[in-house]
């Protein structure tokens, strides 16, 4: 009996000694020291290019459209003609008014050899009364004209309403807005073919008159075959810029957005064409939780990131905070407030196109030369933040004053001095005053 006893004593003694051992070997654990750095507070979200100005091509001249073989998403060049209305009647119109400026000013030469007989006076009051007629015809059918396009106008804007409305087919509106549009051009061309024949009729009554009042002043001819020159002149001014702009062209470079006709149709001035997205307005839009919107303003700084950018980070910075909030749901199905953010940046050499996933950095605080520590070292104890300081070969846990801080470090404002070393992840069992090891150390 005596001897399980004494045994039993062994046993604890020998215990006790191991324990105590175990307790004084030192905690191998990993330290890095405090360095002066830039610190950064910063708000980190998902975001998406997007494009701020679009571009809606228009028919630039009445006539008929050729084929439109662009397809959505294409990108085109600025310059680059994109579509084009037929012009082969306008040039052959211009080749014959070409041969109208030859004609008079071959009459101007010969002005002082005619002169004026009964048959040319004759001749000019007939003109005088056809030039009437026609102005009176071209008077009628511009007012018929007018009419139409009023009623059809009317008709247009009931059809918006219902279009708006819900209780007009897309396609029933887009046609509705064509003849409205097409009617449009038939009175303008209905008003210029009156005023062309008001014009006629004027300067047949100018030709009239000069032939009764005089049959000797040679200058008026002259001044009359001259005034006809201009006007043909300012006709085939018309018709060359017609003729230009019957190559439309691309406003800017970006991807066609909308196709809205294709095929070969004769259409009005005015008519949409195509919507082309202008890339260098690309912008990014983030969705940024209101609690952290607060700290986001106009022209902070902005990092973009991605597979998109590449390896490195693109520098932007913010250009727009909407002034309300919404509501949307996560992507773990939770309710939040959020609020829309434009950032820009120089999309010049990535050409990003609109609908690019990035991720996002608004840089909201700096500060230069601050002291650095991993935010994982810190810990709060008594309601102070903390960290431990390797001191002596021991774990002490120093109380400090913390700045700015994001997920990888932490600003220390007041509590330590450069070069101390803290350890950045201390293990949950880690006592004031513990022994320490560092890491990679001979034990």
């Amino acid at each position: 009996m005596k001897r399980i006893l004494v045994w039993a004593v062994i046993v604890a003694i020998v215990g006790a000694v191991v324990v105590t051992a175990a307790r004084r070997r030192p905690i191998e654990v990993e330290a890095v020291p405090c360095r002066r750095g830039t610190a950064e507070a910063f708000v980190t979200e998902e975001a998406e290019t997007r494009l701020d100005d679009e571009y809606v091509i228009a028919m630039p001249v009445n006539g008929r459209l050729l084929r439109i073989d662009l397809k959505e998403g294409a990108l085109v060049e600025k310059g680059s003609v994109i579509a084009q209305v037929d012009a082969f009647e306008r040039r052959e119109q211009l080749k014959q008014l070409e041969a109208q400026v030859k004609e008079t000013e071959a009459l101007i030469v010969g002005v002082d050899e005619a002169k004026p007989k009964a048959e040319d006076i004759r001749g000019a009051e007939l003109a005088v009364d056809e030039a009437k007629l026609r102005r009176d015809a071209a008077q009628k059918a511009l007012e018929v004209c007018r009419i139409n396009y009023a009623q059809e106008k009317k008709l247009h804007e009931q059809n918006g309403q219902l279009f708006r409305q819900g209780a007009l087919p897309e396609t029933m509106f887009i046609e509705s807005e064509r003849r409205f549009l097409m009617l449009g051009g038939n009175c303008d061309e209905a008003e210029i073919h009156r005023q062309a024949m008001q014009n006629l009729l004027e300067q047949s009554a100018v030709k009239l008159k000069r032939l009764r009042d005089s049959v000797d002043d040679n200058e008026f001819e002259r001044a009359r075959f001259q005034a006809q020159i201009q006007e043909i002149t300012a006709r085939q001014a018309i018709l060359r810029d017609e003729i230009v702009r019957s190559d439309v062209r691309a406003p800017v470079s970006g991807p066609v957005l909308e196709k809205y006709q294709e095929d070969e149709q004769v259409l009005s001035a005015g008519t949409p064409l195509l919507n082309i997205g202008d890339l260098d307005s690309i912008r990014v839009e983030a969705d940024i939780l209101s609690e952290d919107v607060g700290r986001v303003k106009l022209g902070q700084p902005v990092e973009l990131f991605g597979p998109a950018v590449g390896g490195g980070p693109i520098r932007g910075q913010v250009a727009r905070i909407y002034p309300s909030g919404f509501e949307k749901i996560s992507s773990l199905g939770i309710e939040q407030q959020r609020v829309k953010v434009i950032m820009e940046f120089d999309n010049s050499e990535l050409q990003l196109r609109p609908g690019v996933r990035l991720d996002v950095r608004v840089i909201t605080d700096r500060k230069e030369n601050a002291l650095l520590v991993p935010e994982r070292a810190l810990f709060k104890a008594s309601g102070r933040w903390r960290v431990f300081v390797v001191r002596n070969g021991t774990a002490q846990p120093v109380a400090v004053n913390v700045g700015i801080r994001n997920d990888e470090l932490a600003e220390i404002t007041d509590g330590l001095a450069e070069g101390e070393l803290i350890i950045p992840d201390p293990p949950p069992d880690l006592e004031a005053g513990a022994k320490v090891k560092l890491s990679g150390q001979d034990r």
